[in-house]
């Protein structure tokens, strides 16, 4: 075992010195390290309780999405009458959380029974068995009435919140690079914490838009001085909406049905208008959605069409021809920075619900380098110590390889949360003490089976070897479990628990490779180049 051939030597020198360059940022100041290469300028991220930034407890306004879901249903149904010949009903609208309805002749009711138990689909189609997502009633001769099954709630809800937790990663770090924490918190909030935020008041702004983006035809037969006042009043024409314009004092009353949406959106960009010169909005839609755009503009020539955001219409110009590309760009009263703020919320996605911020604080960077100056104290400290322990139990030579591993093992991590980007917290130090504990604990398993391989007479080389391939073992197996332990952590837990859990899998790794193998070189090296007689140990 303690054979290394070239190539293995220079391997491990090259990874040692692969991880000091790696780590070497963290060392020195943020002058020195912008005279570096970009690649070699990443050092490792702060997590919220090192640098100070911004928490927020955010609420899921589920009542909203359960209400709008009760809305689609009730066009859903409508639709699919409106579809069925001579099917007509007295009355159809959404009361005490329910579709209901009554149809007019006793005749179709049957048929329309049929119609509404086709609606009903599997929650989850891939699942045999799975629970419907409507449950329909027949209410006395005539009258029906569709709920929503509790199973299907509980699926929008857990789908609005992982949908609103994608869309608040999109928007607040597009890039990938804020190291954010975004976890569910009970069953209707979700904890935001991004470390180092200077602005909440930027990150409040893009919480507060929703971004919900579509396109709606304009009933132009509805838009005239009295369509308006009524509309004023609220009374609207059955499948009308009425919505304000941008930058100007009325509205106008459009289709509520759209069949494009924000989640045809392939891709957003601000730019400026071809002639015009103007700040835009250039998009473009998927396949499927530029071929409906296709079909639509084609069949509306000379009529309008309102692009709305957020329920209040953008632009809503004449169709002059048919739009068969699937781009196009939304006017407005756009400036360079709007423009470009809009093209990435659109990019980002429209939130499922509004999010009501419960709990905001901000974290001041004062308490993180209170923390950062007494880590540092403590580990120092700790260092010395063990560096002592070390000389004092296994003396000088071999104390030196075990500090010189020890020193290595903390380069080689602070390298590795280096280059994955990874946050570190306060429970991500408690994880990388803990490993510096069990990188000693296997020194002193190694060492000491060497001492006593020694005292029972074995030469210097035998005793080495076989120290360390008896004690190869036990030093395997308590880290393995160890790290199947801070895997089940990262992906049972959240939040810090995921911290400590990547710097103690970091940790361990670096730990092993260190006492097991550099030590293993150092020692080999030593011995082949003095060849003691007797072990100094």
């Amino acid at each position: 075992m303690l054979y290394f051939s070239k190539w293995k030597t220079l391997g491990i020198i090259a990874a040692v010195l692969f991880g000091f360059l790696l780590a070497l940022p963290n060392g020195v100041s943020s002058d020195v390290r912008e005279k570096f290469p970009e690649s070699m300028q990443r050092t490792v991220n702060l997590g919220l309780d090192l640098q100070g930034g911004a928490h927020m407890l955010l609420e899921v306004d589920l009542t909203s999405v359960l209400e709008q879901a009760l809305d689609n249903e009730l066009e859903a149904v409508r639709s699919a009458f409106r579809d069925a010949e001579r099917l007509q009903t007295e009355y159809l609208r959404v009361e005490n959380g329910a579709v209901v309805g009554r149809i007019r002749k006793a005749e179709d009711v049957e048929r329309a029974m049929g119609i509404l138990n086709d609606l009903s689909e599997a929650i989850d189609p891939t699942a045999l068995g799975s629970e419907k997502t409507t449950r329909v009633e027949k209410v006395g001769e005539r009258d029906f009435k569709v709920t929503i099954t509790e199973a299907n709630i509980e699926a929008i809800q857990k789908r609005t919140i992982e949908q609103s937790i994608e869309v608040l990663r999109r928007r607040i770090d597009p890039t990938g690079t804020t190291e954010m924490t975004l976890a569910r918190e009970g069953d209707d909030r979700i904890l935001l914490q991004v470390p180092g935020a200077k602005n909440v008041g930027d990150i409040k702004s893009r919480i507060n838009q929703t971004a919900n983006l579509s396109f709606h035809m304009v009933r132009e037969e509805s838009n005239s001085e009295r369509a308006m006042q009524l509309a004023a009043q609220g009374k609207l024409p059955p499948g009308a909406v009425y919505y304000l314009q941008q930058d100007s004092p009325s509205g106008l009353i459009i289709q509520k049905r759209t069949q494009i949406t924000g989640e045809c959106l392939k891709n957003s960009s601000e730019g400026l208008h071809p002639t015009g010169g103007y700040p835009i909005v250039n998009f473009s839609f998927n396949i499927k959605c530029a071929k409906i755009f296709g079909e639509l503009t084609s069949r509306n020539l000379g009529k309008r069409f309102a692009v709305v955001l957020d329920k209040e219409i953008i632009t809503a110009p004449r169709i002059n021809g048919a739009i068969t590309g699937g781009s196009g760009f939304i006017e407005g009263s756009f400036t360079l920075d709007s423009a470009r703020e809009l093209s990435l919320l659109l990019n980002a996605g429209a939130l499922p619900a509004k999010l009501i911020i419960v709990e905001e604080r901000t974290v001041s960077a004062e308490l993180g380098n209170d923390s950062i100056n007494a880590g540092k104290i403590a580990s120092i400290l700790g260092l010395i110590g063990v560096a002592i322990f070390m000389w004092m139990s296994y003396g000088l030579r071999f104390g030196t390889i075990a500090n010189l591993a020890l020193t290595i093992n903390i380069m080689l991590i602070a390298a590795a949360l280096s280059l994955l980007g990874a946050t570190l917290t306060l429970p991500g130090i408690a994880g990388i003490i803990l490993t510096i504990g069990m990188a000693v604990d296997a020194n002193v398993l190694i060492f000491e089976r060497i001492r006593e391989e020694a005292h029972n007479g074995r030469p210097p080389v035998n005793a080495i070897e076989t120290g360390y391939r008896l004690s190869l073992a036990p030093i395997l197996d308590a880290n393995i479990t160890t790290l199947i332990a801070a895997v089940t952590l990262y992906f049972v837990g959240s939040g810090p628990i995921r911290g400590f859990a990547v710097t103690l899998a970091i940790g361990i790794v670096m730990s092993v490779f260190t006492a097991v193998v550099v030590a293993r070189l150092m020692t080999a090296t030593w011995l082949r180049s003095r060849r003691p007689k007797k072990l100094p140990i």
